[in-house]
């Protein structure tokens, strides 16, 4: 990831991994979307465990022949990720973790393999948290509660060797529903502050650096890859720093925020609202031309009640997010100069906002 639109503290985080993170090949170090990065730990552990698997007997050649299937699902999952790096699908993520819960429900609900029962019991609350802190709670819910519920109901039909025979069997059924429920709430919840902490700024609820960064190289790469437009604005106000003469900081951080909510406002759902820093903003714009962005931003700038200056740059196929940005930075003090020339010529005309 080109890191010159992060801050001095994303940089020393980047610096500061564990010794393990130093013993990953150069190319794994390149992933930046920790969920993707999780979703490779987690395909490394299910390889360590599914290899250990193989080496025991197993009850028929049906079982034996799914646990090679498995083995080779996730070498598959992880040299998917090498390869796509954070263009990873997680929906692929989704399926196994599907997988897993799918063999969770048998093993507990139907099979005598005590080993494997005890195992699917742990296993299952972390399949929950992971589900929970990557894809959305309602897809969670619907995948999680289902799978759980037939799994009790089949194991207190058809398995006794699950514990439901036992004195304890109740109680370690529930204890498995509180830890599933509590697993889906806290994945949630980390997942909610973990974006708002890393990837948006606490001023203005515009993205920071380290979420335009991540959305914007995901945005160029599929621009690129289907060979449709996307365009950049940058953009920043006119006379900051006299608000912040004359009303305060506050004043400052008031006028900041109502331009966020003006852009965010004004723009499309898919469009990314970003701030670099001051009075400094980023508007992303996928499947745009440079003219439809100009038009765009001509309508959000006469609607503003800031005044601020713009420029615009639409992505080439050689470009990075730095590049197209440091283009639209051009575009805006090529701007401010001809708007300049103009007043300077007709001292009567205050010009554009």
């Amino acid at each position: 990831m080109d890191t010159r639109f992060l801050g001095k503290k994303d940089r020393r985080a980047q610096a500061g991994y564990s010794w393990w993170y130093r013993l990953l090949p150069p190319r794994a170090r390149a992933i930046k979307r920790p969920e993707v990065a999780v979703t490779g730990f987690i395909a490394g552990f299910f390889i360590l465990f599914y290899l250990i698997n193989l080496t025991y007997d197993f009850e028929s050649v049906a079982r034996q022949y799914l646990g090679y299937v498995r083995f080779a699902g996730a070498i598959l999952v992880l040299l998917l990720i090498y390869i796509k790096l954070d263009r990873f699908p997680l929906w692929i993520g989704y399926l196994g973790a599907l997988t897993e819960l799918v063999a969770f429900a048998y093993f507990v609900g139907l099979s005598s393999d005590f080993e494997q029962i005890a195992f699917r019991l742990q296993e299952f609350p972390l399949i929950t948290l992971y589900l929970a802190w990557l894809f959305d709670p309602r897809l969670v819910r619907w995948t999680i509660y289902p799978v759980l519920a037939c799994t009790l109901y089949l194991a207190y039909l058809y398995g006794p060797q699950s514990g439901m025979a036992l004195h304890s069997g109740w109680l370690n059924m529930l204890s498995l529903v509180l830890l599933t429920i509590g697993a889906s709430v806290i994945g949630s919840y980390v997942k909610a502050r973990f974006h708002y902490q890393s990837e948006v700024d606490e001023l203005t609820g515009a993205a920071n650096r380290r979420g335009l960064q991540l959305r914007g190289e995901l945005m160029l790469a599929s621009s690129q890859r289907s060979r449709r437009p996307m365009a950049a604005a940058l953009l920043d106000m006119d006379k900051f720093k006299a608000i912040n003469d004359e009303g305060g900081h506050e004043a400052g951080d008031r006028a900041l925020k109502d331009l966020v909510r003006h852009l965010k406002a004004s723009t499309r759902s898919n469009d990314v609202v970003a701030r670099l820093g001051g009075d400094e903003f980023v508007v992303l714009f996928p499947r745009t031309t440079r003219t439809q962005a100009q038009l765009l931003m001509d309508r959000v700038q006469g609607s503003s009640s800031q005044a601020w200056s713009f420029g615009v740059a639409q992505a080439r196929t050689d470009d990075n997010l730095s590049t197209m940005i440091l283009r639209a930075d051009r575009d805006m003090y090529a701007a401010k100069r001809d708007r300049a020339s103009r007043e300077d010529r007709n001292p009567g005309d205050i010009g554009a906002k």
